[in-house]
């Protein structure tokens, strides 16, 4: 039996190879920011992989033997798009949605300071306040990036942005490559059911901590 690393009333975290426990899980949506073309072999703790194409099309294959609404895939400005082609013409692309951040860095001669997601499948239901899909979030704040221990961490705010727009409130949200949890964080807030999954458990501690320490933040709010 499948057993959480961490749960709690809307989700649970997995601890281990996202290949072996996908086939296990019930979900509607993948959200999900999984290692890019031109990281470092050795940047992520147990991804000392040289091959994160393979990695991702292996992922993918997986994630639609289930009949999902949607793929969303976070990806930096100066990643090669055509990673993505591992996302099959059976699921449609629908758009691209930028994530800026409202301080830039340098990456080399580049300018950084944006992300973007690309939305694959259909989009979310018609209703108020939802008539439009919009293709920009709101700029991130340095202060919605902290330092949290995963050298890859994600800002939040761009998280809620998504799990918001790119998912109706009773689907459920997979993430993959959870990392520090930043998927699973902006679904307690939205109130959606996820399943996170994530290799590393030290990756996975990081993430339930941001998870419980979210939900304490909610129950003082409620």
């Amino acid at each position: 039996m499948l057993k959480p690393y961490y749960e709690t009333k809307l989700g649970k975290l997995y601890c281990g190879d996202c290949r072996e426990i996908l086939p296990q899980l019930e979900y509607d949506v993948v959200l999900t920011d999984p290692v890019w073309p031109n990281c470092p072999a050795d940047l992520l703790e147990k991804w000392k992989i040289s091959k994160p194409f393979e990695l991702f099309q292996e992922t993918i294959n997986l994630v639609l033997i289930r009949q999902i609404k949607r793929i969303v895939v976070v990806m930096r400005h100066d990643q090669d798009p055509r990673f993505l082609t591992a996302v099959p013409k059976s699921m449609p692309f629908f758009r691209t949605v930028q994530l800026p951040y409202v301080m830039p860095g340098f990456i080399g001669r580049k300018l950084g300071g944006d992300e973007i997601a690309y939305w694959f499948g259909e989009p979310v239901k018609y209703g108020p306040g939802r008539k439009t899909i919009p293709g920009r979030a709101d700029p991130a704040q340095p202060g919605q990036r902290p330092p949290n221990g995963h050298p890859c961490s994600r800002a939040l705010s761009h998280f809620r942005w998504l799990v918001y727009w790119a998912s109706d409130e009773w689907e459920t949200i997979c993430d993959p490559f959870a990392g520090s949890g930043t998927t699973a964080v902006a679904c307690e807030e939205h109130g959606r059911p996820w399943a996170a999954i994530e290799i590393s458990e030290a990756y996975c501690e990081i993430a339930a901590k941001r998870i419980e320490k979210e939900n304490q933040q909610l129950k003082l709010f409620d």
